[in-house]
């Protein structure tokens, strides 16, 4: 998302030391069509997102997708378009170190116990 792009180059400049900073992924997930964000995200008291969780469907989550980067975008268009009757959740990690265990664990808290859990990535074999 551009909001949270922007969160992490503004949090890069406030901190008190310098760190390189790596981010990993092609610019394409800024001009895909899906990746908006509404001008409020930029507003004082938003900051940078280390995960961002969307849900389909109704009901408790029967399914949670992990993945990073744009085919997050790609997974949640096809959730759209195949207007599945159980809920799923997609959880996209905006930030892989640290990782985000205590984010992920409250967004997961109306999960069911038997929930499936899948990661997706873009690139198979790497």
């Amino acid at each position: 998302m551009p909001s949270n792009y922007f969160h992490i180059l503004r949090r890069q400049m406030l901190r008190d030391y310098r760190k390189p900073i790596v981010i990993a992924a092609p610019k394409i997930g800024l001009k895909h069509p899906r990746a908006n964000s509404h001008i409020s995200e930029f507003d004082v008291g938003t900051k940078f997102r280390p995960i961002i969780a969307n849900q389909f469907g109704t009901g408790s989550i029967k399914r949670v997708i992990l993945c990073s980067g744009k085919v997050s975008l790609d997974v949640e268009a096809r959730l759209e378009k195949a207007q599945l009757a159980h809920a799923v959740k997609v959880i996209r990690l905006e930030e892989l170190a640290p990782f985000p265990v205590h984010h992920i664990k409250a967004a997961l808290e109306n999960a069911a116990s038997d929930a499936s859990y899948l990661w997706v990535q873009e690139e198979c074999m790497n």
